[in-house]
């Protein structure tokens, strides 16, 4: 089961963002087409997995590229957000160690 269909992880997930899933494997991009600038801007290399969070103005405000592997880590990538850790500088990575002691 995927860590975020985790009953635990699903209910923070949920009370805190509002998410979209979107499969860019296959899509190819056309630089004249303007409504592909979203793709590009967000997923330029079209990697899979990645969880992209966008603050209410559409900023970018964290990124994962490779997914989550532990229901721990989930749930700090959530606090990570939702408590706007990013604010303070420094990415999930340094955070996620600050954390773990």
């Amino acid at each position: 089961m995927s860590v975020l269909k985790k009953p635990e992880v699903s209910a923070k997930y949920s009370k805190h963002f509002l998410g979209a899933h979107a499969d860019f494997g296959d899509l190819e991009l056309d630089d004249k087409d303007p409504l592909h600038e979203m793709v590009k801007r967000h997923n330029s290399r079209k990697l899979r997995p990645v969880l992209v969070f966008l603050d209410g103005s559409g900023k970018e405000v964290a990124r994962l590229t490779g997914g989550l592997k532990t229901v721990e880590d989930a749930l700090l990538l959530d606090r990570y957000v939702a408590e706007k850790h990013y604010l303070k500088g420094g990415d999930f990575a340094a955070f996620r160690k600050s954390q773990k002691g």
